[in-house]
């Protein structure tokens, strides 16, 4: 008995790498929309109901394909310093968007798809949760104050990369992980002691000299 558990417990890894192989290369060489279950189910060799047994849908296919594929491409390092591993994060995020893999997760953000929109918000939630993990860190570390909201500090590194992604003809290549971690953490006036928002008062002042 102990033996047919360990042969069905081996051929089923064998199937699920079989299978996200397949997804992950079909993602890279097609694009998302030619990736389906009857797609993978060619590319994989395993029949296209055990694939709908064990994923449910096409969705949750690719969402275990995608999530796999931008783990390896971004891995979470914990080197003992936030600024370090913030960079090396955005680094690895950029030349990710640089990659083939960089279209598909463009096309999944625009997709107005209703069968991806959990799928949409998945990737999304599973990122932030990593992010969370390094923020989590460093404020055990002393580095963050207590109050720093770990999603904000997300928002704020991961919107000049879709923001040049999605809205330029140039992407991401003019992008600077350095210079986005340092505006994150210590804001764009590089710590100087400005006033932001001079008052009305002092601008009609000015205005009168």
């Amino acid at each position: 008995m102990t033996e047919s558990v360990r042969r069905t417990g081996g051929r089923s890894a064998r199937v699920r790498h079989e299978v996200l192989s397949a997804t992950q290369a079909l993602l890279l060489e097609e694009g998302l929309e030619a990736t389906t279950v009857t797609a993978v189910a060619e590319r994989s060799g395993v029949h296209h109901t055990s694939i709908y047994r064990r994923w449910g849908d096409r969705a949750a296919l690719v969402r275990d394909a995608l999530l796999g594929a931008v783990d390896s491409a971004v891995p979470v390092q914990d080197t003992g310093s936030l600024y370090d591993e913030l960079v090396q994060m955005l680094n690895d995020v950029l030349a990710m968007y640089q990659s083939a893999l960089g279209p598909v997760l463009l096309d999944l953000i625009r997709s107005n798809e209703p069968s991806l929109a959990e799928l949409q918000v998945g990737y999304l939630d599973e990122r932030l949760k990593l992010c969370a993990e390094v923020i989590e860190r460093a404020k055990e570390r002393g580095e963050l104050p207590r109050t720093v909201d770990h999603r904000l500090v997300f928002e704020l590194l991961i919107g000049p990369v879709l923001g040049r992604a999605l809205l330029t003809a140039d992407g991401v290549n003019s992008l600077d992980s350095t210079v986005i971690v340092r505006a994150a953490l210590y804001g764009v006036c590089d710590g100087q002691d400005r006033d932001p928002a001079p008052s009305r008062a002092s601008g009609r002042r000015a205005s009168a000299h």
